[in-house]
């Protein structure tokens, strides 16, 4: 029964955080469904426009190329990095008659396409330029791109390392997924190990962080991961790999709640 009760409450968490993503798209009548790729005389026209414009630029650049990137918000705490909505004055939902969310918008940029029509652009080239045209931008956050160099295939974190602070100016964060947490060596099932990730980093950043939506199945694929003192991304990463699944994270700061809710997604091929 114990079992039944965590798998019911674990797939009433996954709704509401996807519910949550859902209805921040659909309360700003302006945003779109998605980020949109157009090619044209050997250059690549990316259009994203979202609460998460440079997430969503990523969603869009793995759907098309099968890349595989994680993504991570850094914490919205300033005025200036969240906005209301509109249509989220359901004071029932919300006592407070709001609902808080990053303040992203329009973020369009090009970079140089592939050796041939239609062929696939250099990864971490355009990778880069996407975010270093993303921190030029007005949308909120700064961002840095990092490739572990023993992931034996080309894996890349996309870190949200500074915002807005309490004073409006630009400062530096905790990446929450840089915290050194030991985690006892055992078979567990991948989402119990992310459970317990989660809450190693909770313990130390004092930030809450939840398992939010995921492939189905995972509460039953059991994995061995364990270390000492290891970045709490490494074992994220060696759980997911463990799956024999292709799985990205999406690591997302809630304004409404200072929390974070961590979601895993499958990537699908092109």
């Amino acid at each position: 029964m114990a079992g039944r009760r965590v798998f019911y409450l674990r797939f009433f968490v996954s709704i509401f955080s996807l519910f949550c993503y859902s209805e921040t798209v659909r309360a700003q009548g302006s945003y779109s469904k998605q980020a949109t790729i157009s090619e044209s005389a050997g250059k690549i026209r990316l259009v994203a426009n979202d609460s998460r414009p440079l997430a969503q630029a990523l969603d869009a650049l793995q759907q098309k190329y099968g890349w595989r990137v994680n993504y991570e918000d850094p914490q919205y705490i300033s005025k200036l990095d969240v906005i209301e909505p509109k249509g989220t004055q359901d004071k029932s939902s919300h006592p407070d008659g709001q609902h808080r969310v990053p303040a992203g918008g329009n973020f369009v940029v090009e970079f140089a396409g592939g050796p041939a029509p239609n062929a696939v652009p250099d990864e971490q080239k355009t990778l880069q330029l996407l975010i270093d045209a993303y921190d030029r931008s007005d949308n909120p956050g700064r961002f840095e791109l990092r490739k572990d160099k023993d992931r034996q295939e080309p894996v890349f974190d996309v870190i949200g390392t500074a915002a807005h602070d309490s004073q409006g100016k630009i400062a530096q964060q905790q990446v929450l997924l840089d915290a050194l947490i030991t985690l006892a060596p055992q078979e567990r099932t991948f989402s119990d190990t992310i459970d317990l990730i989660c809450q190693d980093i909770a313990d130390k950043s004092h930030v809450k962080i939840t398992l939010g939506i995921h492939p189905l199945g995972l509460d039953r694929t059991n994995v061995t991961v364990g270390g000492k003192e290891l970045a709490a991304r490494s074992y994220l990463f060696r759980a997911m790999d463990s799956t024999s699944r292709k799985l990205v994270w999406r690591l997302l700061y809630d304004p409404e709640s200072d929390s974070y809710f961590l979601n895993i997604h499958q990537v699908k091929l092109p």
